[in-house]
């Protein structure tokens, strides 16, 4: 019992150094990142500075961005252009998602996209924002699990604006 005591007391400042760096590690990780609803508002100020439409729905980026940051995963109200297809939705923008029951509440996100800052390897992927009743709208979020940056275009993709790394 007494060797087992002497042990443990060797291992515990071990223990101890070791979970300072993982809090310090993490805190600098988290220190080169801004608050989520602060990188959405920025966001929207240059696209407005820029003339372009802003997202109406800042909450939902926000929710959106910290769900993305929390699981590199969709929520479950998004499915893939091609789910939707096969539950019978026609593809054609001017149809509603709802008007198929089972694609209710839903929204498209999860395609492949390619974009131009695309390195090899990397995967991209897009959400669509603000949909309305089932409709499509011209915002969409891009994003990569692979990096923290994260795409906004409010004009189906002919120009983006990067969304700072956020938490």
């Amino acid at each position: 019992m007494h060797s087992r005591r002497n042990a443990l007391s060797g291992l515990f400042p071990k223990l101890t150094a070791l979970s300072f760096l993982v809090l310090l590690t993490s805190t600098a990780y988290a220190a080169d990142k801004i608050n989520c609803d602060t990188a959405v508002h920025d966001t929207n100020q240059q696209l407005e500075s820029n003339n372009n439409k802003p997202v109406n729905d800042e909450a939902g980026l926000v929710k959106l961005l910290r769900t993305l940051n929390k699981d590199d995963v969709l929520p479950v109200q998004y499915v893939t252009t091609e789910y939707a297809k096969k539950q019978g939705w026609s593809g054609n923008p001017q149809d509603s998602l709802w008007k198929v029951w089972v694609l209710n509440k839903k929204e498209i996100g999860g395609d492949s996209i390619q974009i131009p800052e695309q390195k090899s390897g990397e995967k991209w992927y897009s959400a669509d924002l603000e949909s309305v009743r089932g409709l499509r709208s011209a915002k969409r979020l891009i994003y990569s699990p692979q990096r923290q940056e994260r795409y906004l275009t409010t004009n189906d993709n002919t120009s983006r604006i990067i969304i700072k790394a956020c938490i």
